[in-house]
């Protein structure tokens, strides 16, 4: 692995951990500004909404322009809008505002990482380098969790979500001091439908809708994985449920960064598809079982957790890896960004309709929803699989995503 790809992992780590330092507070937030859990979701849908407003954006950037820029300014945006609500938010409409723009933020850094990292692989090392640069994102996601299990009790909320809105300042200074090589393809073409008719093929939204059901059910159960181990703790009387069960939801986001390895590292030894099939057969197994086991021993949940999140996030990096290979180099940002909007459009919903199947029946009926509206995604892998055995064009990267 080159010193590149650690550098945009370990800033893309510091960063992410904006994505859920809500969700790592939302039981106490609750409680001290009295919101629902549907007012809850919505703000989570928020911080969607503004990454899929402002994505698409920063990836049609990054092929006429150095990405490192949309990644290092999109950290600054994401640190900043997170200490500011550190400091000022006072309850559902301005954490909604501020969480829209922490999501404007994120946006700059994925995709154009994923852009730089795809372009600086070769062709056999691509899933499991891009694998690392998503295993990035999931331990950063998930290790706001595990400050807040840590700290929460001796900094409160405000605390937890000020320290992890400074890493994402740190992230961009790491990415100030980073040289992108000059091989990244850049291009000054315009936005039209020609350009649209060249991205927007057949094999590439099966493969988007599928990353869409697998976006889908993955943001729903990493935003609510963490309340969810709260309230299992509290109704089994374990002290400080908080902290137990904000540190147990942090190790099940944070295995993904394993899985994502070897998930991309699996697709590029077995097949991409192969490989899709097994990890989402098995998360949606989990999504349907998971919320009726709130009376079980823990011995019986926590195996079951940790599977659901390894496998749920294990096939990510590879929806990523196959658009980059059956797009033209000069078309990769904007590939991609057309992949993130069609999948974090569907991250608006997922959490937000989550909460309110909470609200207004069981953890049972809310998680059993998000897993039986997954299906989309073993559908349309069935359809690319017959689809790419059907072509005769030779390409030899097909052999790989077969």
């Amino acid at each position: 692995m080159t010193r590149l790809l650690w550098a945009l992992s370990i800033a893309q780590f510091l960063a992410m951990q904006v994505w859920f330092n809500f969700s790592a507070v939302m039981p106490v937030v609750e409680g001290e500004w009295g919101l629902s859990s549907t007012q809850s979701g919505i703000i989570v849908a928020f911080f969607h909404i503004g990454y899929v407003a402002a994505v698409f954006f920063y990836s049609f950037l990054s092929d006429r322009y150095n990405p490192k820029y949309s990644f290092m300014y999109g950290a600054l945006i994401a640190g900043l809008s997170g200490i500011l609500f550190s400091l000022l938010a006072q309850g559902f409409w301005s954490a909604l505002l501020l969480r829209f723009i922490s999501g404007v933020g994120i946006a700059g850094i994925y995709v154009p990482g994923m852009k730089i990292v795809a372009q600086t692989s070769g062709d056999r090392a691509r899933g499991a380098a891009l694998g690392l640069f998503v295993g990035s994102l999931v331990v950063g996601s998930g290790f706001s969790l595990l400050v807040s299990g840590l700290f929460i009790n001796l900094v409160g909320w405000k605390g937890v979500i000020f320290i992890t809105s400074c890493s994402a300042i740190l992230a961009a200074l790491l990415i100030y001091f980073s040289k992108i090589p000059e091989n990244i393809d850049i291009h000054s073409q315009r936005l039209n439908m020609a350009l649209l008719k060249r991205v927007l093929t057949r094999k590439n939204l099966l493969v988007n809708i599928s990353y869409t059901g697998h976006c889908w059910e993955l943001y729903a159960m990493w935003a609510w994985i963490g309340p969810f181990m709260v309230y299992y703790f509290q109704t089994h009387d374990i002290s400080n449920a908080i902290s137990v069960g904000n540190s147990i939801g942090a190790f099940v986001v944070m295995i993904g960064g394993i899985a994502s390895f070897v998930g991309g590292r699996m697709s590029d030894s077995f097949g991409r598809l192969k490989s899709i099939k097994l990890f989402i057969y098995i998360s949606i197994a989990c999504s349907l079982a998971i919320g009726w086991l709130t009376p079980a021993s823990m011995w019986i949940l926590l195996p079951i957790v940790f599977v659901y999140g390894f496998t749920i996030i294990a096939d990510s990096p590879i929806y990523n890896t196959m658009i980059t290979e059956i797009s033209d180099p000069e078309i990769t940002g904007i590939a991609l960004g057309i992949q993130s909007v069609m999948g974090f459009s569907a991250t608006i919903f997922s959490p937000m309709i989550f909460g309110i199947l909470l609200d207004h029946f069981n953890w049972g009926i809310a998680f059993t929803t998000i897993g039986a509206m997954t299906v989309i995604t073993p559908i349309c892998i069935w359809m690319l699989r017959k689809k790419l055995m059907g072509d005769r064009e030779g390409d030899i990267r097909k052999t790989n995503i077969l």
